[in-house]
């Protein structure tokens, strides 16, 4: 503040313009300034101008799973970092989420961050069951949801209606219907939907959200198979890619590639060592494309595996050092480039276990939240 000023003396277009450049962890502070900025940041103006601005320096984001919950940090994210012969970013603090057992985690989608089964409170880890949560990691906001039988669930984005909607899909030989959960109705309860073709998942599979479609790998019931299940968010209607070519992959994740589905595949190659494909357009699998060539002492977390709007695939490599580093690779100019990423030495328990660590591309701070 400027000296010999009172925030009544400083216009509200200029304070408004300051605080839409701070970054998100940094909003809640000022809220306790004043009653004056307080409604300056409650104003559904500065929330998209806010949006707006972060828009415009899109962030990598970290999520570390630590013994008392999970901890966010962000850094910036290079646009070309193959211009340089080492990049070094600095990774900061953002904020700290209680999560106990071991949730499962769905990743981001459109700013927020789906827990399929958490507990808030470790004290009640033994008299209260897991729940969904939805967390918006930018401001710290939560809201638990019913618990829909614990299944594996999908957060979903209707870019039209600017809704989300969440879809819980039954896991290994459970004989159950999809559910779905329309969020910011004020009617938050499962609602049971028909699907076509009997499948199911696994704990570990991930999903993607692209243009109102949700994207994931299902089991076939009948033949014992994966196929693509593809979920309309706001028809709540289910399709299906049928490829021969994703059935015999073991370790496939599927992306967004510039706004196509897309997949990163695995195979083995020969004495421990792994090949990494990349298909822009799964309706076009015979198009692979060689991505990176990973040697037995290394590691690559294929569930942080992910593509900035720019065509960089980008992933996490764990290997004997201890430093940690995202890895950038452009499939266009056939180019990668290692990028230290510091601030993690404070973080014990991601050291201990690297594969806590989950990474993602184009973050951009929202102060939105589902009411």
């Amino acid at each position: 503040m400027i000296r010999g000023q009172t925030s009544d003396s400083i216009p509200i277009d200029l304070i408004t313009e300051i605080l839409s450049r701070l970054p998100a962890k940094s909003i809640a502070r000022c809220r306790c300034v004043s009653k004056l900025w307080t409604s300056i940041l409650d104003r559904p103006y500065f929330t998209k101008l806010f949006l707006t601005r972060s828009s415009a320096r899109p962030r990598l984001f970290f999520a570390i799973k630590r013994a008392d919950g999970w901890c966010f940090l962000t850094s910036p994210q290079p646009h070309s970092p193959y211009d340089k012969s080492s990049l070094v970013l600095v990774a900061d603090f953002h904020i700290k989420f209680p999560g106990y057992m071991w949730p499962g985690f769905f990743g981001l989608n459109s700013g927020l961050i789906y827990f399929y089964h958490m507990l808030i409170s470790e004290k009640d880890k033994d008299t209260v069951v897991p729940v969904p949560v939805i967390c918006n990691p930018s401001t710290g906001q939560h809201m638990s949801l019913p618990n829909g039988n614990m299944k594996k669930g999908f957060l979903g984005f209707d870019p039209i209606e600017k809704q989300f909607k969440v879809l819980s899909v039954r896991l290994y030989n459970e004989n159950q219907s999809p559910q779905v959960l329309t969020l910011g109705t004020g009617n938050v309860s499962w609602r049971k939907i028909h699907c076509p073709l009997k499948h199911y998942i696994s704990y570990c599979e991930d999903g993607v959200c692209i243009n109102g479609v949700l994207y994931y790998l299902g089991h076939r019931v009948d033949v014992w198979y994966r196929v693509i299940v593809c979920f309309d968010v706001s028809s709540e209607k289910f399709n299906f890619i049928d490829e021969e070519f994703f059935r015999r992959w073991p370790r496939t994740k599927l992306i967004n590639y510039m706004g196509k589905l897309g997949a990163i595949i695995y195979e083995y190659v020969a004495f421990g060592d792994t090949m990494m494909y990349l298909i822009k357009d799964v309706m076009k699998p015979e198009q692979r494309q060689h991505v990176y060539f990973f040697g037995k002492d290394t590691f690559v977390d294929d569930s942080s595996v992910s593509v900035t709007s720019t065509g960089d695939v980008v992933w996490l490599i764990y290997d004997t050092s201890k430093l940690f580093y995202v890895f950038y690779f452009n499939p266009i100019r056939n180019t990668h480039q290692r990028v230290e990423i510091q601030g993690f030495e404070v973080n014990h328990d991601a050291f201990a276990n690297r594969r806590n660590v989950r990474v993602f591309v184009d973050h951009v701070e929202d102060l939105n939240f589902i009411k």
